[in-house]
């Protein structure tokens, strides 16, 4: 995302048809503060070479407010574990998810980036860069799909592939390196741009045009903003088919807080089946989406649209459903939601960290934190990781520290 403010339509879409209106905030900075603890030196606390975002000047009270120690060892311990479970050839299958290597070995990659590795630098540089090559292999040269024959990683994964390659690209140091993965993102972008239905939404495979679901268009919305950001050409009209997908998948729900009733939405799952499920998960997605189209304020419009009041409606119901949604998976209730936790949480926290007041993430990341922080403790295991679900001990831990790293803003993702 551009820095150090949030900026209307980042996607480089201004024109008469695209106009957004967006919150212009800039994140808290200053010295640092009287009687801060400095940073233990390497061998103290933390391994050589390991970098320490919170030493960054700029960021040292932001970080002294959401970033404790306690976090920074949690953490330590998660990229240490997720680094254990890569295959000599660069995926990250070990402990399962060999099913949707791709998907997964892109979280785990964004993962390690988000700690400040790059293909280069930094005690995860060989991971990474393993990583990168990985993908780049399982990448059709023809119509840039990252696929396999026995990969089901299907569009999440190459939306996944896609933004990984995006976040490491200016950080590759020869420009022949360079040049051969911005060659790799233009072809991903056309595949994603080729795949988008008629409804403006993604299906789980390119050349399928007939269904599209939230899931999907989340993953290639922001490998597209983000391939934007880069600097890689976007077609403007898929965007604006995008901005009305989301227009036509909101659904006004009234709902009450604290005995107050408030106007919120939800989101389809899908134009096609037209089914919502009002999921937790659904609903981050669609405010993550919504950011990536650059509507980050209640007063954006596009044509005759209020995007910003289903923006605003959208992010208040995510925020007051977060203690029930955390609950109803302690209690065991098996919806669909709450399969995909840490699924949802990844685009939670991004909807938290990128709305207009910062009341949305003070109240939500204490509380996301805690929580991951006492379910790596209760992994039986004890090796730093997260207990696999769905898709493998890679998936759950990669997911969890992308969540705990959001304010480092080492991943361009996160970045405001």
């Amino acid at each position: 995302m551009k820095s150090p403010a949030r900026w209307i339509a980042a996607l480089a879409l201004a024109s008469s048809a695209f106009s957004l209106v967006a919150a212009q905030d800039a994140p808290a900075g200053g010295d640092k503060p009287a009687g801060e603890t400095p940073a233990p030196a390497a061998g103290e606390g933390r391994p050589e070479g390991e970098i320490d975002p919170s030493e960054a000047p700029a960021l040292r009270v932001l970080n002294k407010k959401w970033v404790t120690e306690d976090l920074k060892q949690c953490v330590r311990k998660g990229l240490k574990r997720l680094s254990e479970l890569q295959q000599p050839n660069g995926s990250f299958t070990k402990g399962g998810g060999e099913n949707v290597g791709i998907a997964v070995s892109s979280l785990a990659g964004l993962a390690l980036v988000a700690s400040g590795s790059t293909p280069d630098k930094g005690p995860y540089a060989n991971h990474v860069r393993k990583c990168m090559e990985y993908l780049l292999t399982c990448q059709d040269p023809n119509n840039g799909y990252f696929t396999g024959a026995n990969d089901g990683s299907r569009i999440h994964g190459h939306g996944y592939a896609t933004l990984f390659m995006t976040q490491i690209l200016g950080t590759l140091k020869t420009p022949a390196e360079r040049a051969k993965l911005e060659k790799s993102i233009q072809l991903a972008v056309k595949c994603i741009e080729a795949g988008q239905t008629a409804f403006g939404g993604w299906g789980y495979v390119p050349d399928d045009l007939t269904w599209d679901e939230g899931s999907t268009t989340v993953c290639c919305i922001q490998a597209l903003r983000a391939a934007s950001d880069a600097g890689i050409n976007v077609n403007m009209k898929t965007i604006q088919n995008a901005i009305k997908y989301m227009v036509d998948t909101a659904d006004q729900r009234t709902f009450v807080h604290d005995g107050v009733e408030y106007k919120g939405y939800t989101f389809k799952y899908s134009l096609a089946s037209g089914w919502n499920s009002d999921s937790y998960a659904l609903c981050a997605a669609a405010i993550a989406t919504m950011n990536g189209i650059g509507v980050y304020a209640e007063g954006a419009v596009w044509k005759e649209h209020e995007v910003g009041k289903i923006y605003k409606g959208g992010l208040a119901w995510l925020r007051f459903k977060f203690d029930e949604f955390n609950q109803r998976r302690r209690s065991g209730v098996g919806s669909l939601d709450v399969s995909h936790f840490y699924y949802a949480n990844f685009y939670a926290v991004q909807a938290m960290w990128n709305a207009p007041e910062e009341a949305f993430f003070d109240e939500y990341f204490p509380k996301i934190r805690d929580l991951l922080m006492d379910e790596q403790k209760r992994n039986s295991a004890g090796n730093g990781g997260w207990a696999s679900q769905s898709y493998g001990e890679a998936y759950t831990t990669a997911n969890a520290l992308m969540i705990l790293q959001v304010p480092y803003q080492l991943l361009p993702l996160f970045a405001k």
